[in-house]
């Protein structure tokens, strides 16, 4: 079968809660294709407004606010506010679907995340929460015959007005090439990924939604707010990449350079539970540039005094810590900022529409929510939220039910020593161009050098490799475009915050960007 009435692209927790919803409403025939789950294994936290079992005063209201705030006053507002007054909804929908919650005094336990005024972070204190999503989801899924396969998507087919489908491959050498047709489709597998070689990213986020939706026709937005986690093991080798959840600064951790002093408290006297990830990256950095960084530039976090207990309640970076030789309640960890997750995406809608008639964007896919900076945990609040809204619009749309002509299948083939020539070179590019901190000479030059190799003939015979040029392309333009300092885009070159730049500067492709399905 090869006809379908939505195919969703991506299996990961926005994908699913999508195709989780559309089953409630009622659609049938639906496809999820993917090879992964991105980063729902590992999802720790996520946040909802419980207004009867929050002891804070929390509310929809105050939700929204902090998400403005921490996206320093550009993200949607409507989007924003659309996923904060739809929280609770989350929040039912994963009971629903069996994930249960830690509890603590009989309410579901809070922890105070990143960004957020008070804590709404909910949790599992045995694992992560991520883990028991997936789970649940795709045996429910299961249930309800909705079909899924681990063939890749190399070619949105669009004529860059209106989306027809997608050209599915078995492997690199595409053996087992295949269209699939459907009149909606759902981009679900967003994240700047492996665009910059070391990560936090799961090893199958590869970033290529970008380039795929761009020679489509989609918009694109904010693609410039690179999320750096600030507290990421930078030693041992055997916990690198492992972040310090920053749920541990509000359990009482604290910050420290390497002359010992709490460097956060010159701004924010009241301590570090719930400094802004964008801070913290500034500060840690400010403390390397000024001679008092650890010894791998970046700093410590403080853990010692934290009751043993409570470090056994985040399981997966205690474990990790323990087996690699590590006791948090003995040493001091040193961390580091390392790219994380990526803010920007696919222009949308409140109904999560695409520029393009009949691609939506959810999750990580879709731009526009987090503005210039995200709150912790919202990751997987975004992708339930938008999942949720966007079902909901594609069952009210009445698209499902077009009918789509066939086209040709595409021919051009993944290879494998092609790509491994010049990826390297172009993932180089990116790290140089989109650190924490940027300038124009060195993004003009990454993004002459990116324009140079899309040129290369060699670089149009690999799918994987063009979207990859093409994605870093973006952001290198992207961040070229925003002329100041804002959330976690920092240029030295313009160090101010420019009120002229308050506001979102999409982009949109030109005729010869967009592809029409050749």
């Amino acid at each position: 079968m090869n006809r379908y009435k939505v195919i969703i692209l991506g299996q990961g927790l926005a994908g699913l809660t999508t195709a989780a919803r559309l089953t409630e409403q009622g659609i049938d025939d639906i496809l999820v294709v993917g090879s992964g789950y991105g980063g729902t294994p590992y999802i720790a936290a996520v946040n909802f407004v419980l207004p009867e079992e929050n002891p804070y005063g929390d509310s929809a209201a105050l939700y929204a606010k902090d998400m403005l705030q921490a996206g320093y006053g550009i993200g949607n507002e409507k989007l924003v506010r659309d996923m904060a007054e739809n929280s609770y909804a989350g929040y039912e929908f994963l009971r629903r679907w069996g994930v249960e919650f830690a509890t603590e005094d009989g309410r579901p336990k809070l922890r105070h995340l990143s960004g957020h005024s008070i804590p709404r972070s909910l949790c599992q204190t045995t694992g992560l929460i991520g883990a028991q999503m997936l789970s649940k989801l795709l045996k429910g899924l299961k249930e309800k015959n909705v079909t899924f396969t681990d063939r890749r998507c190399v070619r949105l087919l669009s004529d860059g007005k209106k989306i027809y489908g997608a050209t599915l491959v078995n492997n690199r050498y595409f053996r087992q090439i295949d269209n699939v047709y459907a009149p909606v489709m759902v981009a679900a597998w967003g994240g700047a990924g492996r665009l910059f070689g070391r990560s936090t990213y799961p090893g199958d986020v590869s970033g290529e939604v970008i380039g795929k939706a761009w020679q489509a026709g989609a918009a694109m937005v904010d693609l410039e707010f690179v999320e750096y986690e600030p507290m990421v093991v930078l030693t041992p080798e055997g916990a690198l990449g492992e972040p310090c959840p920053t749920a541990m600064l509000g359990e009482g951790a604290h910050l420290l350079n390497a002359a010992g002093e709490r460097f956060m408290l010159s701004v924010r006297p009241s301590g570090e539970a719930g400094a802004p990830k964008s801070l913290i990256n500034q500060m840690i950095w400010k403390q390397a540039a000024a001679g008092k960084g650890s010894p791998l530039g970046g700093a410590y976090v403080d853990l010692r005094h934290i009751p043993r207990q409570v470090l056994e309640g985040y399981p997966w970076f205690y474990r990790r810590l323990l087996q690699n030789g590590v006791d948090p309640k003995e040493s001091l960890i040193e961390v580091g900022p390392m790219a994380h997750s990526h803010s920007g995406g696919i222009l949308v809608d409140e109904k999560y529409r695409s520029t393009i008639r009949g691609l939506y964007a959810v999750g990580e896919a879709a731009g526009g929510v987090h503005g210039a900076c995200r709150c912790a945990g919202n990751a997987a609040s975004q992708a339930v939220m938008s999942g949720l809204l966007c079902a909901d619009a594609i069952a009210a749309s009445g698209e499902t039910r077009e009918k789509i002509t066939d086209w040709l299948v595409c021919h051009r083939r993944l290879e494998y020593g092609i790509y491994q020539r010049y990826a390297p070179v172009m993932k180089k590019l990116a790290a140089e161009g989109l650190a924490v901190y940027r300038e124009e000479k060195t993004l003009q030059r990454c993004l002459d050098q990116v324009e140079e190799l899309l040129h290369d003939k060699a670089v149009w015979m690999d799918e994987e490799l063009l979207d990859l040029g093409w994605s870093i392309k973006l952001m290198l333009r992207a961040a070229l475009n925003r002329r100041e300092s804002r959330g976690t885009h920092l240029r030295l070159d313009y160090p101010e915050t420019d009120p002229a730049f308050a506001r979102q500067l999409p982009l949109f492709p030109a005729e010869d960007e967009i592809w029409r399905g050749r």
